[in-house]
């Protein structure tokens, strides 16, 4: 007898689409329950054991899934940003991808059909805490932008942009100081215990030139997807920390282009 499971074509619905919901437990083929379908996941198609950085891992799983959908952003670029450039590390973890199914065999940059239905669930199961992801024509013309010599183009670009990410937990912004042109980024701490957290500005950077300050806001922009990550890491880390961190993923998508 052929399954749901069997029937399904990777890459058209996400991952577990044929698990059944049973009371508060989820049943796949064989009749093992599971609290959750990243849990089914997790421990019955990757066969991992619980562990307090499930959560964590699946993100991080979700960010890498990400970078190889977005075709623009080569191989250095991802591995400095999602492994801070080491070598060793990020070839494990692309074998392994390609081992367990979610990449084409040999490739860093091509999901394989099971790896889109895993990006897909991750998408849809992400926990309301990691912020949602703008929706694709708006990030589709922001990225066009950047490549747009119209400057009417690209500014209507970057301010639907703006528009659509709302208030965001991090969030990169444009402000006008004086006479700077600055990008801001502003967040609020999670794990804050205060009953009213606070936002703040966790980081900028002031340039004299408004098209210099734009073109920089429309790169940060099209990589939306890792504006968590950053924001993470300027509030915990600093300002100078995540200005070292953004210089090199400059330098290093720059060289990716000569």
């Amino acid at each position: 007898m052929v399954t749901a499971r069997e029937r399904h074509r990777p890459g058209k619905l996400p991952w577990g689409w044929w698990l059944r919901a049973n009371g508060n437990h989820f049943e796949d083929e064989d009749g093992r329950k599971w609290k959750s379908v990243r849990g089914a996941f997790w421990r019955g198609e990757m066969g991992f054991f619980d562990t307090r950085a499930v959560r964590e891992q699946l993100e991080f799983l979700l960010r890498v899934l990400l970078s190889v959908d977005m075709a623009e952003r080569d191989e250095s670029q991802r591995r400095f940003d999602l492994f801070c450039g080491n070598l060793i590390l990020w070839t494990f973890y692309m074998c392994w991808l390609g081992t367990v199914g979610l990449l084409h065999r040999g490739s860093t940059d091509d999901l394989s059909p099971e790896g889109r239905s895993v990006l897909m669930m991750l998408i849809a199961t992400r926990d309301p805490e990691w912020e949602d992801l703008p929706i694709a024509d708006v990030m589709a013309a922001v990225v066009a932008a950047v490549r747009d010599p119209s400057d009417r183009d690209r500014e209507q670009a970057l301010q639907d942009f703006e528009r659509a990410v709302g208030l965001r937990r991090h969030i990169f912004a444009r402000e006008t100081v004086g006479q700077s042109y600055a990008i801001t980024l502003t967040s609020m701490a999670s794990e804050s215990p205060a009953r009213m957290p606070l936002r703040r500005v966790t980081w900028s950077l002031a340039f004299d030139d408004q098209i210099v300050r734009d073109g920089l806001f429309a790169w940060i922009a099209a990589r939306v997807d890792h504006w968590d990550h950053w924001g993470r890491m300027a509030y915990r880390r600093g300002g100078n920390a995540f200005t070292q961190h953004l210089l090199g993923l400059v330098v290093a998508a720059r060289s990716s282009q000569t």
